[in-house]
């Protein structure tokens, strides 16, 4: 578990592939979890269950609430300041240069991690290698055609849990 202060990130962390059609949230959690160096729900099955079987993720549905907020909840949990959003594609790219993502397309059905932004592409730890024709980044015209994405940034230099005022 993270504690306080600004978090480490490997973006060039592995991902393995799912094992099932219906992980892909899970994985992403997983890879995120194990590039910020959070020792909780560090491979996919692990990750399903920190996540919630069968109320928050299961076979039926994959993950039960597109918007991500499950994923943010945990992340928050274990010391991560992760929010969400559905931003346009520019912002997503440009907070992608800065920090890791999660993002979550509703006509792709699919999550993956966002390693970073670089030469107008979202460069992807993606569990599902091919599908729907995404390997390892993502365009703007793919953005357009498998969205809309739901967003979960992890800023990298917040102080999480932020120091109480007096």
């Amino acid at each position: 578990m993270h504690v306080g202060g600004p978090l480490y990130y490997n973006p060039e962390e592995p991902m393995p592939a799912q094992t099932a059609d219906w992980t892909c949230s899970a994985c992403s959690l997983a890879w995120l979890n194990r590039a910020l160096a959070i020792d909780v729900a560090t491979d996919e099955w692990a990750a399903v269950e920190y996540i919630g079987e069968p109320e928050n993720i299961n076979a039926t549905w994959g993950l039960t609430d597109g918007s991500g907020t499950r994923l943010v909840e945990c992340l928050r949990e274990q010391g991560a300041p992760a929010f969400s959003s559905w931003p346009s594609w520019l912002a997503t790219y440009q907070l992608a240069t800065v920090m890791p993502l999660l993002i979550g397309g509703v006509a792709w059905n699919h999550w993956v991690g966002v390693r970073f932004g670089k030469n107008q592409r979202l460069h992807l730890a993606n569990s599902a290698l091919g599908w729907m024709g995404v390997t390892y980044d993502l365009s703007e015209a793919q953005w357009y055609d498998l969205g809309p994405f739901a967003v979960i940034p992890v800023p990298l230099l917040a102080r999480f849990p932020p120091t109480p005022q007096s």
